[in-house]
């Protein structure tokens, strides 16, 4: 089934770029292409498309107030944005907001192509999850005892953290428990923006009551920072062996800021001494992000 798509952005030339780019690399169909916020949300609800790429900076509604209203109003597609802009807490919230990948203009072609491919696959094997589960269903519908086939949220994370290489250890179990304390906070604070120091500090504080050696919130963000940076080197060893590897090309830009992986693969091959850099949210929203909750 062919996915399609809705770009929403104030430049012409990037809405023809992206134009170009998807039919040239057979993506999809475009249903239509808008140059600002105004009627956004009535058009996404209208056209219903698989992935809308959208702009952040848009006149009259920006990028992330047009994603919270059609999600009120129960748009599941996925969003891609595409901004220059650069600000981490800007970013953060778009991330919050319910983007799955976040591309900084100007826009590499490269980098653009595999998200949009990443994002189609994942909205097949979506699909195809959501037959066999029918299927599944309606041949279980007699037994009202028979057993979900749905993973554990620990075991989804388990899967994930195994493919950015990051099992086990201290580490893995404290950026698990921040996964866990996030994900709680979102059900219960739809409309707050929740602080990852105060996450860690819960952490600590619920360590030092079961009488774990004695650490604060810099020790449990230090953990964090680490493993973080661990599954940035793995990515990027994966990346320097194989471009165009399946766990490469989802998660260097689910997890992390392209261009930091490419600075950390720099690294890796040994062409530099600066190692690319991490953001605790945009890995932690991208983990989340993947999660069937």
């Amino acid at each position: 089934m062919t996915n399609t798509f809705l770009i929403i952005d104030d430049d012409i030339n990037m809405r023809k770029m992206l134009e170009v780019l998807i039919r040239k690399n057979n993506l999809g169909k475009i249903v239509a292409q808008l140059d600002s916020g105004e009627y956004a949300v009535e058009e996404i609800l209208f056209y219903n498309p698989d992935i809308v790429l959208i702009d952040l900076l848009l006149p009259i509604k920006d990028g992330i107030e047009i994603i919270n209203m059609v999600r009120k109003e129960g748009y599941e597609g996925k969003f891609i944005m595409i901004s220059q802009v650069e600000d981490e807490e800007m970013v953060s919230k778009a991330y919050e907001s319910g983007i799955i990948f976040f591309i900084t203009k100007p826009l590499n072609m490269i980098e653009a192509v595999n998200v949009i491919k990443g994002v189609c696959r994942n909205i097949e094997l979506e699909k195809s999850f959501a037959l066999i589960k029918n299927a599944v269903f309606n041949v279980d519908s007699q037994s009202k005892d028979s057993k979900s086939s749905k993973l554990s949220l620990d075991e989804q994370i388990t899967a994930i953290f195994a493919d950015i290489g990051i099992v086990g250890g201290t580490g893995g179990d404290a950026l698990r428990k921040v996964i866990h304390k996030i994900i709680n906070f979102k059900k219960h604070n739809s409309s707050s923006i929740y602080q990852l120091q105060e996450i860690y500090d819960e952490i600590a504080k619920e360590e030092n009551q079961n009488g774990y050696k004695k650490v604060n919130r810099r020790a449990i963000e230090q953990r964090v920072r680490r493993t973080i940076q661990k599954s940035l080197q793995t990515i990027a060893e994966i990346g320097c062996d194989d471009y165009y590897n399946g766990k490469f090309t989802e998660y260097s830009t689910l997890l992390f800021d392209f261009s930091q992986v490419k600075q950390e693969m720099r690294f890796v091959d040994g062409d530099t001494n600066e190692r690319g850099k991490i953001n605790i949210k945009k890995f932690i929203e991208g983990i989340i992000s993947k999660l069937d909750i």
